[in-house]
């Protein structure tokens, strides 16, 4: 099941025993986990009721998951333990100390209406690994995806909505394009905004002073101002973004991406097609289609061709020990003066 699905059982009142989180989008994991507290714990003997078992050696494990799980409740009717699982220790057992830990989970955990045991798993699991597919046969399967962009925007119009607050698709979108569908820095600068702005409605351009860190520094807005040929504008934003500490491998990969994205759009001039099946076609978000076809109007595909090569220029001078910030300002200026 996915996130939402959780919640809606979990509202209507169907608890699982046993549990497997896992997934890209922690921000979702630790709401689950505080929405599985609250409906089952009460804050006055939470901290009885509420263990979380984290080990890095496998082998410990068994033991303290067991000692947790034979603990009764204490004033409550449930009990959560919590397995820390990102690093896959319990993938790692042997196949003697796996059986012990399966065993246990079918003759005390499955059918015990006192506790629920839920595992955390890491971004991606393994579903080959033994313990995985006992856990996928047995537990009620959790997967926490990233929001789409899509998503990530009515995110951020429910989250302001909660707060009192108001926001136009327009600036909606123009926050998820320069912070990112990520839940943490979403949220992060939604809560900024929110304790900023007096008005219901809100107005970008009043708040953008709080959020000039993230907007300035951000690589949509580096290749924006590459695909616009704006020289300054991205030596701007290139500065703050390598000031910030991103990695220039990754600058230089997401300038790649958008020269790529320009190219498969100009292959599909002539086309009849709406912004849907252009967004589709390119695995864009559909309010992103307008900055590609204005970047494109740029580009012809002779100076496509040369900016990709010069790319590769850049990343043999990154990897040959070529100063990062000599390399990404001179790859800024030959792209702009295409």
């Amino acid at each position: 099941m996915n996130y939402k699905e959780f919640v809606e059982k979990l509202k209507k009142g169907e608890i699982y025993p046993f549990y497997l989180f896992y997934g890209e989008e922690r921000f979702l994991v630790l709401d689950a986990l505080r929405r599985l507290k609250s409906k089952l714990l009460s804050s006055e003997f939470e901290d009885l009721n509420y263990v979380v078992v984290e080990k890095e050696n496998p082998a410990e494990y068994v033991e303290e998951i067991i000692e947790n799980c034979e603990t009764l409740p204490f004033f409550s009717n449930y009990k959560i333990v919590v397995v820390k699982n990102e690093e896959d220790q319990l993938a790692k057992l042997e196949d003697k100390e796996l059986k012990r830990l399966t065993d246990y989970f079918n003759n005390r955990v499955l059918g015990n209406s006192n506790l629920v045991l839920v595992i955390l798993g890491g971004e991606k699991v393994d579903w080959r690994r033994k313990f995985y597919k006992f856990a996928e046969k047995e537990a009620a399967v959790v997967e926490f995806k990233r929001l789409t962009p899509e998503e990530a925007v009515n995110y951020v119009g429910y989250f302001l909505k909660k707060h009192g607050k108001k926001i136009s698709r327009k600036d909606a979108e123009d926050i998820v394009k320069n912070i990112g569908t990520d839940l943490f820095l979403l949220v992060n600068e939604l809560e900024k905004i929110v304790a900023y702005s007096e008005e219901e409605t809100i107005d970008l351009k009043k708040v953008e002073v709080i959020l000039s860190a993230t907007f300035k520094g951000n690589i949509f807005n580096l290749v924006n101002a590459l695909g616009m040929k704006k020289e300054k504008e991205a030596y701007k934003v290139l500065y703050a973004l390598l000031l910030r500490g991103e990695v220039p491998f990754v600058i230089l990969a997401m300038i790649v991406r958008q020269i790529r994205l320009i190219a498969k759009f100009k292959a599909l001039e002539g086309k009849t097609l709406d912004k849907k099946s252009i967004a589709s076609r390119l695995g864009i978000p559909v309010f992103a289609v307008e900055d590609v076809m204005r970047q494109s109007r740029l580009f012809s595909k002779e100076d496509l061709y040369k900016a990709y090569k010069e790319c590769l220029k850049c990343d043999m001078a990154l990897k040959s020990g070529v100063e990062p910030l000599f390399a990404l300002e001179s790859l800024v200026k030959k792209l702009c003066k295409q």
